[in-house]
């Protein structure tokens, strides 16, 4: 696992989700003093964590992980994409999630 990605992920969804650290924390069970040291690279996330803050984000792991791209699922957006870097897809992917997160939190 790239574990500073994976924390600059999180950073984003807590931003996106205006979530604080604690609330994070509470929402994990977990104690405060453990997902700083998470948010610090210090400890590595359990795969049972990992779950956790997907449920959390409304994300898949793999997106926590930094790891997959999912657009060009359809044709359609396969075309759209065409000649695109896999870099230049994942940052397509990265703001569909944030927009996504976005719209979570502005229609609850």
């Amino acid at each position: 696992m790239n574990q500073s990605k994976t924390i600059n992920i999180i950073t984003n969804l807590l931003e996106i989700e205006n979530m604080s650290q604690a609330e994070l924390a509470r929402r994990l069970k977990m104690d405060p003093s453990v997902l700083n040291r998470v948010m610090k690279g210090k400890r590595k996330l359990t795969a049972d964590e990992l779950e956790k803050l997907a449920d959390i984000f409304d994300v898949t792991t793999d997106y926590l992980l930094g790891r997959k791209v999912d657009l060009g699922d359809t044709p359609v957006a396969a075309h759209m994409l065409d000649g695109l870097t896999d870099e230049q897809k994942k940052e397509i992917n990265d703001y569909i999630e944030f927009k996504k997160a976005q719209y979570k939190r502005d229609h609850q």
